[in-house]
């Protein structure tokens, strides 16, 4: 609470002189990185996550198209790159979380060799690249590598410095900061000492304008006990009371929304992960097409040309499709209509309708779809049931 000295009339000469009985908070100075901003540490984990759940396929160019391939390089990229510590998930997981929530743009693998063949992908955790003449070097842990050696997965590379990722620390500085500054205010709005519940205004020429004075009124008239009534002398003083300001009230809702928007834009991320919007089909399978897609290519690139340098007709590529949002109704109407073309054959039908292969492995094409000039040809239209016959 506070006391407030007032005359019987008003003086311009005598303003209102406040004495606050309690303390308020103090919000706190200094720099704030981007990842401790719990709405960014959100996001990240939400694309991290979004993207390690898929799968990786090893793949060969051949004439009659792309081809998946399986062998041991294949199994132990997609299933176990880190043989007693963690699967793909955890792998991809650490790889984006590093390149983004570090906010250098930049994650180091070691692909262990035994016998000529990779074995294990092993994270660099704390590795830092450092120029040396025209090209650079990789330290981690007192070593320098060669960057031929190691796995660097880079996002947005730096204009000045080719060779070194981007990530968003130097643009997001300011807003981290801000986040930073909005949540202590938060914090401090719902202390109860941040500001007095009520003044008690008095007469200036009262015998309260001491400290003194004023503690004895208090323990003499003004009860702490909860729900206890206070028995105050008639005119004596006036109690008006303070409604908390709200975070409507100060502009906080506002500051912290448009920080969340910041977040949104900044990393690319739909507005209904930080809760700003409903969750839209629409917007996560662009936020997969955009944000996902771009993070799977700096993925899919740099374990191309570090681990299938000599395979040169092979790469990895993501299963993409799983990570969109379709209902397995529309899924699968998807997938008649591409096996109805010869784009699918029905074993891959299968696949996404999770059940096991049926040995469907012929690529058929629907009698109609057939060139426009050749619809005189097919046999159906010949007459009888002999003629009624696929082309």
């Amino acid at each position: 609470m506070a006391f407030f000295k007032r005359r019987d009339k008003p003086a311009k000469q005598t303003p209102l002189l406040g004495v606050y009985l309690s303390g308020s908070g103090d919000l706190p100075e200094g720099y704030s990185r981007l990842i401790d901003a719990p709405e960014v540490s959100d996001c990240i984990n939400r694309i991290a996550s979004i993207l390690s759940s898929a799968t990786i396929y090893l793949r060969r160019n051949t004439a009659e198209g792309d081809k998946r391939v399986f062998d041991a390089l294949s199994r132990m990229v997609d299933i176990n790159p880190m043989p007693g510590i963690g699967n793909r998930a955890l792998l991809i997981d650490w790889i984006v979380s590093t390149m983004l929530g570090d906010g250098d743009g930049n994650a180091f693998v070691y692909p262990r060799l035994e016998g000529g063949e990779f074995v294990a992908l092993d994270p660099m955790p704390g590795a830092s690249a450092v120029q040396k003449g025209d090209t650079y070097v990789v330290n981690w842990q007192g070593t320098p590598y060669s960057p031929t050696d190691v796995l660097h997965f880079r996002l947005h590379a730096d204009p000045l410095i080719p060779w070194r990722g981007r990530g968003i620390r130097i643009p997001g500085e300011r807003l981290a900061q801000s986040i930073a500054n909005t949540n202590a205010l938060k914090d401090n709005l719902s202390k109860p000492d941040y500001r007095p519940p009520m003044a008690i205004i008095v007469n200036a020429d009262s015998d309260l304008s001491d400290k003194e004075a004023r503690d004895n009124f208090r323990s003499q008239y003004l009860s702490d006990d909860p729900g206890e009534p206070w028995i105050l002398p008639d005119g004596l003083i006036d109690i008006k009371t303070w409604s908390p300001m709200s975070l409507v009230d100060m502009a906080v809702k506002d500051t912290v929304e448009l920080d969340k928007k910041s977040v949104c834009s900044l990393l690319g991320c739909p507005p209904y992960m930080l809760g700003l919007e409903s969750y839209s089909q629409a917007a996560h399978n662009n936020f997969v097409r955009t944000t996902i897609n771009h993070i799977a290519t700096v993925i899919e690139q740099t374990l191309t040309l570090g681990l299938l340098a000599d395979r040169p007709d092979e790469y990895f590529s993501f299963n993409r499709r799983r990570l969109y949002d379709y209902d397995l109704k529309t899924l699968i109407d998807i997938d008649n209509s591409m096996a109805d073309r010869g784009y699918l054959n029905g074993d891959e039908v299968r696949e996404d309708a999770f059940r096991d292969p049926a040995g469907l492995t012929e690529y058929k094409v629907l009698e109609n779809y057939i060139p426009y000039d050749m619809s005189g040809n097919q046999n159906k239209l010949k007459g009888g049931e002999d003629n009624a016959k696929t082309v």
